[in-house]
């Protein structure tokens, strides 16, 4: 494993202020995982025995923000980068399964990452001293594992959102959760009714969005199921299908939740679940408009005109789905299509009409009349029933009209 993490010299001007201060300081978690698995690394996090008052004090010449001082987090802007510095600590007591009742300070950085949630989130990293490992999370990550720190039990019963946590960084990093935090996590699962629906939801985002999202989904089918019971009405092979196409799917959040939910086939209830998952109004309507044309024809030039018209969504995405869906479908042949359509500037929305409700309007027409023939006049256009001219528009209307 690599030996010297490079680290942006604001980080390395932070952890040798504390140090020459007389205090310890490490980058720890993500940062240090990150770093060891050659991913981006995002941002960096400090830990330090230097108590929020003591860090203020090393850093008096700087802005710094009381981000979660009463536990222990002090913010401190060095050239406009946000850097968090937590005081070494340790929690007691979670009967709301999610925070800690007290929270105490320490001088041990062994007792703080002894408090922390897995092993490869466990690790520290300082300039002179490389890597701190105290519970083997080097050792985890060559062997692409997802164990917790201590007793498995103990963490989740702690904060039930670690559940979710550690099957998403399985989904993201493709690591097989260790046996026994896999059997700790599924008898733990129920206090997951404990977690935020919002803090469900980002940690059910995330994991859907994941390189190996199939392989948990198929794996952790009884979490999903506790998250979205709606699942539990697919039998096993509408499951296994569904997992198949998440796998066939680009990792777009809002394609693969469509994904998910079409085996329901009833919009409305996908849109009642987004709701209650509290989605977004705008990744609620890319969903829908993605299981409401789920199932339109992609046969012929009018099939895709018509297809276009209902469309919300960027149409890679939605032929994303749809071959997702159905994977006799040939995407490039539906992509040629697509491109002739825009090429020769086929007509598929109202702005595209040579007409609008003003003309309309001039001829007499007055409210829904106008609304009405004008969708008439495009359900023509798109049908090759008539060309996009004003003139044959025109005539068209006054055909309807004398018919009427």
């Amino acid at each position: 494993m690599k030996k010297t993490m490079p680290l942006p010299a604001y980080i390395k001007s932070v952890i040798r202020k504390l140090n020459d201060a007389g205090y310890e300081a490490y980058v720890v978690g993500g940062a240090v995982r990150s770093w060891l698995l050659g991913t981006e690394i995002h941002d960096y996090d400090i830990t330090s025995n230097a108590l929020p008052n003591e860090i203020k004090k090393v850093f008096e010449g700087y802005r710094t923000v009381d981000t979660g001082i009463r536990h222990g987090t002090v913010t401190v802007l060095d050239r406009n980068n946000p850097i968090e510095i937590t005081t070494y600590r340790t929690e007691t007591g979670y009967t709301d399964h999610r925070h800690p009742d007290a929270v105490a300070f320490t001088r041990s950085l062994e007792e703080d990452c002894a408090r922390r949630d897995f092993t490869i989130n466990a690790l520290c990293y300082h300039p002179k001293e490389g890597i701190i490992d105290f519970f083997g999370g080097c050792q985890d990550l060559q062997n692409f594992l997802i164990r917790a720190v201590g007793e498995p039990a103990v963490r989740f019963d702690e904060d039930a959102l670690r559940i979710l946590r550690a099957i998403r960084f399985a989904a993201q990093l493709g690591f097989h959760i260790e046996d026994a935090t896999r059997s700790a996590l599924a008898e733990k699962a129920e206090t997951l009714r404990f977690v935020s629906q919002e803090r469900i939801t980002a940690e059910l985002t995330k994991t859907l969005a994941a390189p190996y999202a199939k392989g948990i989904l198929e794996e952790y089918r009884g979490v999903f199921e506790l998250l979205i019971p709606e699942l539990q009405e697919y039998s096993d092979s509408q499951y296994s299908s569904m997992c198949a196409m998440i796998s066939r799917c680009p990792g777009d959040v809002n394609l693969r939740t469509a994904v998910l939910l079409d085996g329901l086939h009833d919009v409305s209830r996908s849109d009642e679940i987004l709701r209650r998952l509290k989605y977004s109004n705008s990744d609620r309507y890319a969903v829908t408009n993605y299981l409401e044309t789920a199932d339109l024809p992609l046969e012929t030039r009018i099939d895709m005109r018509k297809a276009l018209n209902r469309l919300s969504v960027p149409v890679p995405s939605f032929l994303s789905f749809r071959c997702a869906k159905d994977p006799s479908l040939d995407r490039s042949a539906l992509e040629a299509l697509y491109k002739v359509i825009r090429k020769d500037g086929d007509c598929y929305t109202l702005k595209q009409l040579e007409v609008t409700g003003k003309d309309l309007k001039e001829i007499g027409l007055k409210g829904s009349s106008i609304s009405m023939s004008m969708n008439a006049l495009l359900t023509a256009v798109m049908e090759d029933v008539i060309p996009n001219t004003r003139e044959d528009l025109m005539r068209y209307l006054r055909d309807l009209t004398r018919g009427a």
